[in-house]
Parts: C-alpha cells; structure tokens; sequence
C-alpha cells in the first residue's frame, strides 16, 4: 500500500485518525514489521500469508506501547481494524526482506520499554524454515514445540540488547532447529542453513550480528586490534546498554569479551569462506564438544586448502607485477616478479630444533615424539637428568644458568629489554596489567626462552666465543616466509620452525609454485647470492629455477652484500638484467616484502600463544583481506589487476 492509499484509507476510518496521527500510524506499522518474523510462527498463520488476529502477547505489547487499554473493548476493536488495513501490504512488504532494515533507535525503546517485559525482545531470532530439512528424515515435517531462551545479541549500531532465542524441533527425526542451524544424528551434529546468517551465534546465550563481526575483522586488518581490545572499544562504546536489560534477567553479564570475538572471527571467516566457495554441501560442525573442539577440523580443512597455490590471488597479475610482450613472430610471453622475505612472527612449538610436531598442549615444551626430553637437562649439548624440581642437572655451571633465569623473570630492566627485543607492536590486551611471573614469564606472558650464564641469550659474547646456553622455555617457530607480488599483493605463505635456511626457502618456492609454467620469471631475495649458491651445489644440482631470474632486492644489494663478492654481482645484482629497469627507472618494486613486512609484523603479539589450527586461520584470513582491499586499490589506480587462468598455471605444458 503506498503513501497515499494509506491516507485515503485512514480518511474513510474516522475512529483510527482521532486515535492516531499520521506519524504514529506511521511508527505502527514499523512496529509491526519488526514483529514478522514472530507472527508467523507464534499465529496459525503460514510464512506466506499474515494471521486474521494478532496474538495476545502482540496485543498486549501494543496496547503497552500505543497507550491503549487492552481491557476496553474498544481500544481492541481499534487494534484490531488497525491490523485488518495493513496486514496484506504489510505481509508483502516485508517478504524475502531482513527485518534489520526496519530498525532503528526509535523502535528500539519502545520494544525496550515495552517489549520485553511482555516476552517480545528487539528483533527476536527464529529458526528460518517452518518444515523440517533433514536429509535423514522421512519428509517436510511441520516444526513444532516452539521454546524460546534469554539471550544477548551484540549489535553494531546499538550495542548488546537483550533478545529471545526461538528452537523449534521435527517430531518425526528430533532434530531440534535453531535460528543458525539444525542439530540431528541424535544431537551430536549441527548442520548450518545455507548463506551467511546476519546474527551468528557464538554460545548458547550470545549472538553477534554479521557486521559486527565484519567490523571486528577490518579493525584487525587495518589496526592490528587483538580480540580483547575489539572488545574493550565495543563496550566502552555502548558503556550504557546494561540500562536496557531488565532486574530479572538471567544473563547478568552482558559485556562482550576477548574470547567471544575470537569465537565470532573464526566462525563467521568460515561460513563466509563456505558461502564464498558455493560448496554444495552443507556447513556441518560436531555439536557433542566444546566450541574449540568444534571448529578445529574445520579450521584444518581450510588451512589445507590454502597450502601452496590456495590464496585466492595466487594467479594474480597487474601492471605493477607483471609485464607481456609481443615479440616479432607473435610469441606471448609473461614476465611475474614477486618478492619472496621472511617476517619473525611466531607461536609456540616443540623444543627441538625444526621439529614440525604438534603440541599435546600450549605450555608444553615438547610434542608427544620428544616428551621425554622434558626430563634431559636444559643446558644444550648436556644430557644428563634434570633433578627434581629443575630444568636442569646438578652441574653447578647448569645450575647457574637457571638462577639467572630466574633473575631474569624479576629483573624489571632485564624485562624491558626483552619486551624491545620481542618488538612487540601492539598489545593483545590494552588493560592488561604487571604481575609477577613464575619462571620462564615476564610481564606480559612472553617466555624467556633461552639463557646463558650472564643471563642473556644472545649466540655469542663480545669475544666472538659460544656461551653455554639453556633453553627453560617454550621455543617458538623461526619466521613466516612470504612471497609477495611486486604490487603488494601477497601470493603465498608458510610457517618455518627452525630458520629461514635457503633449502627452506627452495621448497617453499618450489610448493607455492609447483609447475615450471606457475614459477614466476624473477624473484627477488635479499639473500638470493646464497641461495643461488646452494641451487648450483647441490647433488645433483637443482635445476627447477634455472629459467628464472634471482637478483637481491635493490636496498638489501646497495646495503647488505659486499661489493667484493664477485659471484654476488655476477648473478644477483639487479642491475645486471636489463629486463628489470626501463629508462633509468626500476620496472618492479623490490622493496615490496619489507613493506608488507612492516604490516605483517603487526601482527606478532596477537597470534603469538595462538594454537597451530587457529594461528595459520587468522594470519591466512589477514592475508585474503588485505589483498582484496588492495587488489581494490589497484583497480582504482587503473593498474588493471586480474588473474592468469588457474588451470593453464597448474598444467604440464611448456611454459610461454
């Protein structure tokens, strides 16, 4: 019905218009379209058509909230013909729409003030289909046993209301549904509905809407915001929402924290990473464990799927990155540079050397292959037992270095000295307080790894001579080796545990691109001389980069690498391939992974006690967003970013 028909309408009913202004007949409506979703499953209505009635908690509510009496029959009469104008238009109104886009702050007081002593919260969520869907059932069951719980739904534009939680269950299969998915296969699956939901649940008593978790997830790209202080902005933000919960609600906290961000992050990169791929099965999660249990394996899944060529832009190119020629016989021929460095970013690992086993827990200092190592004195080279109560032997020169560990975790300046050597940036939890630490912590949770007799752990003395060192810490993985386009756009990564050693560097490449035709024609590296030297030394000599071009970058060849290494200038100097510069003018940006680096790194004190599945997720997800953001900066500066086509990078064919 539009605006005019309204008019005419209220015109011929004089009893509505002295009861109701314009506006206010107006502002009903709104209320009602917020109400949808309730009304169609708490009525005999179908989703399709509207109830004849409103029900009595409806009517009760509005009689609340537009100053009627529901015990005169009059006001009831006016509810109801007011209901009887618009229920068709208004039916049609709000079909196949979110009814998000009919709130506002307006309507939320008046559910806040009236709705939800009534039972009717601010956009209450509801299972989303009527009939049951369970591939295991016998049919289309009807949904019955409506139950609705209290909970808290964190929203972006009003911060945390409080909201009612619909499930509804088949009375055929028992599979009860829920407003993000149905559990079946006697409770111990949750298969999720199609899409993306705009309101995710995180526990069984908290929802954050979509955009916020998107907002969340932005702050976290382009601020490098950890969990925690997302969530310390989000409630000073809404410092004044508790006043919207009443006394006898059940929920008393309604503060977002840290570890419910994380939840939220995780979760919805997955059912957007889902969506996003059309898979044609359904999101499935066990649902008889806990929520760390539950998303592991897919958090697994998907980290699999991005080792190697996975990145979305891995066949990326631009004008920035990548320059075609025509030569005289009408030969094709694609030039990539990419830039391929390594960032110290890490998170805790088994204690011996390179070793790539998984933790049995995040303290642990050993997979469950070298646990007994845990009982091997912690001074290297010595493999007597510790004594109890030690990490090390009864060797007093042992003994020693672990009281000047010690030392070490109670020593402020010694503290602040490691703090600035870690380089953290950014802090996971801006309000995190100083307190004092056991052995092997500091003040902010970053264990003192390695120490030597003088209570450092630097390699080697002023004399240039090895100190005896221990290691009564947790060892952390080595660096994150990325491979980086020259435009920025970032094409590969992986974690390596013991040091960023060329053969490591060489399998890296040779993984990310795993066909001569995928290999890119130059990759720049700053240490490209040793790796260049090691390629040609190798038995028998490893020939899978031989088409390639491998200079050092142009700051770490004018600043790192000696003008007397005659092999160096030889076969890495950039200046040597007149294909690398035009007019004077270099044609790449070599210096691209050390930009990257500068953001990237912003990212160590947030994933740094992250478990294996979670810390490679959120630094994969970094990666995939940040390249949107500047594939879209590309495109806006008409450097015509695209992608090679996938298939012919990945054949057997010779390369163009």
């Amino acid at each position: 019905m539009d605006f005019l028909a309204l008019v005419n309408n209220l015109a011929a009913r004089p009893h509505i218009t002295s009861r109701f202004s314009i506006p206010d007949f107006l502002l009903f409506t709104r209320v009602l379209q917020v109400l949808k979703e309730r009304l169609s499953w708490l009525s005999d209505s179908t989703h399709h058509s509207p109830p004849h009635a409103l029900p009595l908690d409806v009517k009760t509510f509005l009689c609340s909230a537009f100053h009627l009496d529901l015990l005169t029959p009059t006001d009831i009469d006016l509810l109801d013909d007011c209901w009887a104008l618009v229920r068709e238009s208004l039916w049609v109104s709000v079909d196949g729409v979110d009814t998000e886009v009919f709130r506002s702050r307006e309507l939320l007081d008046i559910f806040m003030s009236h709705g939800v002593e009534n039972g009717i919260g601010f956009g209450d969520l509801f299972p989303p289909v009527r009939t049951c869907i369970n591939v295991e059932c016998e049919g289309a069951t009807m949904l019955i046993g409506l139950e609705a719980i209290q909970s808290v739904c964190y929203t972006r534009e009003f911060g945390p209301i409080p909201s009612f939680a619909y499930s509804a269950k088949c009375r055929v299969c028992h599979a009860r549904y829920y407003h993000n998915y149905y559990v079946h296969a006697q409770a111990a699956k949750r298969t999720y509905y199609q899409g993306v939901p705009s309101v995710i649940e995180i526990t069984k008593h908290a929802y954050i809407e979509a955009s916020l978790c998107e907002q969340f997830t932005m702050s976290m790209v382009c601020g490098w915001l950890s969990a925690a202080n997302n969530a310390r902005i989000y409630n000073s933000q809404h410092a004044s929402a508790d006043g919207l919960f009443p006394l006898s609600w059940t929920i008393s906290n309604h503060a977002l924290d840290g570890p419910m961000v994380a939840d939220a992050f995780f979760l919805y990169a997955l059912l957007r990473d889902h969506e996003e791929h059309s898979y044609t099965a359904p999101f499935v999660l066990r649902n008889d464990c806990d929520h760390d249990t539950r998303i592991e394996l897919a958090l697994q899944a998907r980290n699999q799927s991005l080792v190697g060529p996975g990145q979305e832009e891995w066949s990326h190119i631009c004008n920035r990155c990548c320059e075609i020629r025509t030569d005289a016989d009408g030969r094709i021929s694609i030039m990539r540079a990419v830039v391929t460095d390594g960032i110290t970013i890490g998170r805790p690992c088994c204690n011996v050397h390179d070793c790539k086993q998984r933790l049995p827990t995040q303290r642990s200092r050993f997979c469950d292959q070298h646990a007994s190592l845990v009982h091997q004195c912690s001074v290297e080279g010595c493999e007597r037992p510790v004594d109890r109560g030690f990490k090390t032997c009864g060797e007093p020169s042992h003994r020693r270095i672990e009281q000047r560990g010690e030392e070490t975790t109670s020593a402020l300046f010694q503290l602040q000295r490691r703090l600035e050597r870690h380089r953290m940036a950014h802090l996971t939890d801006s309000m995190a307080g100083v307190e004092n630490g056991s052995l092997g912590t500091n003040v902010d949770g970053v264990e003192v790894a390695e120490v030597d007799e003088d209570g450092e752990c630097d390699d080697k003395g002023e004399a240039g001579n090895r100190k005896l060192r221990a290691r009564l810490g947790r060892r952390w993985t080595h660096n994150e080796q990325l491979c980086v386009a020259t435009c920025g756009v970032i094409l590969g990564r992986a974690t390596f545990y013991g040091s960023e050693a060329a053969n490591g560097v060489r399998l890296f490449l040779r993984r990310l691109f795993p066909t001569l035709q995928s290999l890119p024609r130059v990759i720049f590296y700053d240490n490209a001389c040793n790796f260049k030297r090691m390629l040609l030394s190798m038995n028998p000599p490893d020939h899978y980069f031989d088409a390639c071009v491998l200079p050092v970058d142009v700051f770490h060849m004018r600043s790192k690498h000696s003008q007397s290494d005659a092999f160096c200038n030889l076969n890495c100097n950039p200046a040597q391939f007149p294909d690398l510069y035009n007019n004077g003018q270099w044609r790449f940006n070599s210096s691209a992974a050390e930009i990257t680096n500068a953001w990237f790194g912003g990212f160590k004190s947030i994933v740094r006690e992250m478990r294996e599945d979670r810390y490679d997720f959120f630094l994969d997800e970094m990666i995939k967003q940040k390249n949107r953001m500047m594939v879209g900066e590309l495109g806006r500066r008409g450097e015509n970013p695209r992608h090679l086509n996938t298939a012919w990078l990945l054949s057997s064919e010779p390369t163009a």
